[in-house]
């Protein structure tokens, strides 16, 4: 259990994790012995009914429509009776609250896509008087979705905290700190202490050739940019300066304005010109920093004045994520291959504006001054954790087996919701009420052009494995497309579970546990917290389990 402890920590980033359960191998694996026995019980009769039952129409369809007539009458039963004390004429429908510990946390479920998301998220924040908004993301995916134009409600200037501190000394002079924006690959040098002489080359100003002073064990002294026209990242200027033996670079800005975030994270093409210029594809192996105009135009003076000046520096850890080109390639591949970055870019295409609910929930947690924080895992713990889980392993295909098992009854629980979760079905219907036809319109598209993309990767894979099979004589030559059939949905079989604990049940261990951690930290007693739909109940099982 200490092993999975401490995964679990690694997923999370942090070391303060809420109670757990004791548990072996056994009862982690099959769960609960009882739940166990009514998986096997359901999943008999259902898997029988899907496969082989042949029921005639006159039967099935007043069965179906039966069946939908008892879950709107569930859904009618549940909206007018089930009232918690602390809902008010605010509270949605798609929002779910959890008390425990002395804690209360308002889980709203949301669709990305959705008009009505942002709109449920204001209502929940503004009737429910909490002192934290959570949200379902990470700081970097967070950066990115921010709107320019609400650029007048964000700062406008990085946290003296936030930033690089280095000292500059001179022979009789007092020392003082300069303080400067970290790169983006910085972490990688984290703890290191740096200390030596600043160097400039007025003749190299951009640091674009290898310096003809010797700059070994020193620090590099560029101006930001390059001559017009020409290609100058901060990263090429790095690896040119630390082939020459510098020890760190620092960039001097055009401006007295620093970038709110780490700088040196270009384009996909920007990476690979930088790789085919430097001839790496990694990152820097020194750490760059940017200093502002007037304080970098300070030491310019200096050095130019034949004065020597000291710097002294220890970089600083970041969890900030952070990846090499090869890296890249390999997620953006993936993006593309899964369907997922299809999707996504179809939807964009039209102007759909997808996680609006969270920009509308940072914005409302600012107007309140609460705190907004982020809960989600970062994307290279994202496509970590999914290569681990399709890895085909013994213990990967018997989860993969125990989750069909319980399909029958997480697909009735769907059908008809406990009334302590959050009714999932019933809330794709409200939001999905709420598209306009434009909506409608690009995801019925990107669904059907991700969906080919996928499909015909499979056939791939099932058309490899047939060949292979038909070969060694284990299958006629007449049987080829039953075999291949037999073989996509084979993969499927395990691939779609494996998927899911990767996606969701994974991300919803990590959020929970992140929800308890930083609500300890700020000291909270009423949480709003704001995650797609697939990960609400999920999250809220947890809480009411193991508490907040």
């Amino acid at each position: 259990m200490a092993a999975v402890d401490e995964e679990r920590a690694e997923l999370l980033g942090d070391d303060e994790c809420p109670p757990q359960v004791t548990e072996d191998w056994c009862r982690r694996t099959f769960g609960d012995p009882l739940t166990m026995v009514i998986d096997i019980v359901l999943a008999i009769p259902f898997f029988w009914f899907m496969f082989f039952a042949i029921v005639p129409d006159n039967i099935f369809y007043p069965c179906l429509y039966a069946i939908i007539g008892l879950m709107i009458l569930w859904r009618i039963y549940r909206a007018y009776t089930f009232v918690d004390e602390e809902a008010n004429e605010k509270t949605p429908y798609t929002c779910g609250i959890v008390k425990s510990n002395g804690k209360t946390m308002f889980l709203i479920a949301t669709i990305h896509i959705s008009p009505k998301s942002p709109i449920d998220v204001e209502d929940v924040i503004e009737g429910s008087s909490p002192d934290t908004v959570m949200i379902e993301l990470d700081d970097e995916r967070l950066d990115k979705m921010r709107d320019p134009v609400e650029g007048a409600k964000m700062p406008t200037q990085p946290r003296q905290e936030d930033l690089q501190s280095i000292e500059i000394s001179r022979p009789g002079q007092a020392t003082y700190t300069v303080y400067g924006q970290r790169a983006m690959w910085n972490g990688e040098q984290a703890g290191i202490e740096i200390a030596g002489q600043l160097v400039y080359e007025k003749d190299n100003m951009y640091g674009l050739k290898t310096p003809e002073k010797s700059v070994a064990n020193k620090l590099c002294l560029v101006h930001r940019g390059g001559p017009e026209g020409e290609f100058a990242p901060f990263a090429y200027k790095a690896h040119v300066a630390a082939r020459a033996g510098a020890q760190a670079l620092l960039y001097v800005s055009q401006d007295d304005k620093l970038p709110l975030n780490r700088f040196g994270n270009g384009t996909m093409w920007g990476d690979v010109k930088t790789a085919m210029k430097s001839y790496s594809c990694g990152f820097p192996p020194i750490p760059g920093i940017l200093v502002s105009k007037s304080d970098g135009q300070k030491l310019l003076d200096a050095v130019e004045n034949d004065a020597s000046i000291d710097a002294r520096l220890t970089v600083r850890e970041d969890h900030y994520p952070r990846r090499t080109l090869r890296r890249r390639l390999c997620q953006g591949c993936a993006l593309m291959f899964s369907g997922i970055g299809i999707l996504y870019g179809v939807i964009q295409c039209f102007s759909v504006e997808v996680g609006g609910e969270f920009l509308a929930a940072e914005i409302a947690a600012k107007a309140k001054g609460l705190p907004c924080l982020c809960i989600d895992s970062d994307i290279n713990r994202f496509w970590q954790r999914l290569l681990e889980c399709l890895m085909p392993t013994p213990q990967n295909l018997l989860d993969a087996l125990l989750a069909w098992l319980a399909f029958p009854r997480i697909f009735f629980q769907a059908l008809f919701p406990p009334r302590s979760n959050i009714d999932v079905v019933g809330s794709i219907f409200l939001h999905a009420k709420s598209f306009p036809l434009r909506t409608w319109l690009a995801f019925m598209i990107a669904g059907w052009c991700a969906s080919t993309v996928t499909s015909h990767i499979l056939q791939g894979f099932s058309n490899g494995a047939e060949i292979a099979a038909e070969k060694t004589g284990a299958v006629k030559r007449e049987d080829r497309y039953v075999m291949q059939t037999y073989f996509a949905l084979l993969i499927q079989m395990y691939m779609l579970p494996r998927v899911y604990y990767a996606v969701a049940a994974t991300r919803d261990e990590v959020m929970y546990r992140s929800i308890v951690s930083k609500g300890r930290k700020n000291a909270s007693s009423r949480m709003v917290v704001v995650v797609g739909a697939g990960h609400a109940n999920g999250i809220m099982q947890r809480a009411r389990t193991l508490g907040l």
